[in-house]
């Protein structure tokens, strides 16, 4: 259903950040993510886009050099992943492409108005300067084969657990981020944890999530749809390699 005129809405439009113009801003509903399925950063809008059934993904094999492709590079001059394309809106970087996304396809899941929204950003911007680049990139990408072992690995896996229950005490008064129903920062968050669930992870680092972060884990996984269900299908089994 179209939105009321905007004389009506203004400051709820206003606090979703959306221009005056009389309704939401609105995507192709075609979207497309170039990336690698198993990548932490590709995972969280392409968990969203097959929940909101507004999108689809094209493998970007990095391994292969792709990402540098004078292809790429014209869409993303930084050579990374991942990177998102609607209609004539190109993006890059997993936090702006979820933001962009919610804007246009599921509002509620960015916030219903600023206090919402600065909490959800609070929480993406904390999975990025400190729970994904402090802690997880010590654990998953050692165990992935991405990255080398910190020298005390012990010292690492409780880093991680007592930041992770801070984020429990500030975030998770409900069952998620955005209480009852998935938010953005949701996706970011819970795809991690779900991934440092895997048994790998535990038999390759001796980290062990949280309980509370283990059941978030656990509720994530069980709130996605079955498409994004099956989506993740491909990252459990990159890691069921490396419980050989």
């Amino acid at each position: 259903q179209a939105p009321e005129p905007c004389h009506h809405n203004v400051q709820r439009f206003a606090a979703m950040g959306v221009a005056c113009s009389g309704q939401q801003p609105s995507g192709t509903g075609k979207v497309v993510i170039y990336g690698l399925s198993l990548s932490g950063n590709v995972m969280p809008p392409m968990l969203f886009i097959l929940d909101n059934k507004c999108g689809s993904m094209e493998e970007m094999n990095i391994m292969t050099g792709e990402h540098k492709s004078p292809e790429k590079l014209a869409l993303n001059p930084f050579g990374a992943m991942p990177i998102m394309k609607d209609g004539d809106i190109i993006l890059a970087e997993s936090n702006a492409i979820l933001r962009y996304l919610a804007k246009c396809y599921n509002p509620t899941s960015y916030g219903l108005d600023i206090k919402e929204q600065s909490n959800t950003d609070w929480a993406l911007d904390w999975a990025a300067t400190t729970f994904l680049s402090k802690h997880y990139a010590n654990i998953w990408y050692p165990v992935a084969g991405f990255g080398a072992a910190p020298a005390n690995q012990e010292d690492a896996n409780k880093a991680c657990v007592e930041s992770l229950e801070v984020f429990v005490k500030k975030f998770l008064a409900g069952k998620f981020i955005g209480g009852n129903t998935l938010n953005i920062a949701d996706y970011k968050i819970g795809s991690a944890v779900w991934y440092l669930e895997h048994p790998a992870i535990e038999k390759n680092s001796k980290y062990k999530n949280p309980q509370r972060i283990s059941q978030y884990a656990k509720d994530f996984y069980a709130a996605l749809s079955p498409e994004s269900q099956k989506f993740l299908e491909g990252p459990k089994f990159f890691l069921d390699t490396k419980l050989k």
